[in-house]
């Protein structure tokens, strides 16, 4: 450690901090024989953090690894953007309402007779489905609750069964998240 320590020194390496809990591994074993240390860091040079001064590190829990997601996150200008791209979510059809919901909007568009009424007929559907998702919840919003609730568990080494509830949904959310 001491080595490791040296080289920190000899190439002007200075730690980033950070934001989240205080450890990055727990080896998540109950009671006494629980490990939670702070092993993995994030690491700049003086020359490094001028020119990335707004940079933070963020310490994100995960519910499928042992150690926490370290996240070096830098304030990025975001250019103008198009018009909003609708598109179909597969992680929809793990809702049994689905089905009702389309059936719903098309019955509500009436008869289709031309190319044109089919391409407004699919936009209407398409903001219907939107709707009814922002209604079912929002994946990243949902996932980023279980995340502070992880983290919250965490910090107040909460018993590992109200931990792997929260960790059951987040990788349920994470499935959704993924087929976005």
């Amino acid at each position: 450690m001491v080595a490791f320590r040296d080289t920190l020194e000899i190439c002007g390496l200075i730690d980033l901090g950070f934001v989240g809990v205080p450890f990055t591994y727990d080896n998540k074993r109950s009671g006494g024989s629980n490990v939670k240390v702070r092993l993995d860091r994030a690491v700049a040079t003086n020359s490094w953090r001028n020119l990335f001064a707004h940079t933070s590190v963020l310490h994100i829990p995960s519910p499928c690894s042992d150690h926490v997601a370290v996240l070096v996150k830098g304030s990025a200008d975001q250019g103008p953007t198009g018009p909003k791209c609708r598109r179909f979510e597969l992680f929809w059809e793990r809702d049994a309402m689905l089905p009702d919901v389309i059936k719903e909007a098309w019955e509500a568009i009436g008869i289709v007779q031309n190319l044109g009424q089919l391409r407004d007929a699919l936009t209407k559907t398409m903001v219907t489905l939107g709707s009814w998702s922002k209604k079912i919840g929002n994946v990243t919003r949902e996932l980023a609750k279980s995340r502070s609730q992880l983290e919250e568990l965490m910090h107040m080494n909460a018993d590992q069964q109200d931990i792997r509830l929260v960790t059951d949904k987040m990788n349920e959310l994470l499935y959704q998240e993924e087929m976005m």
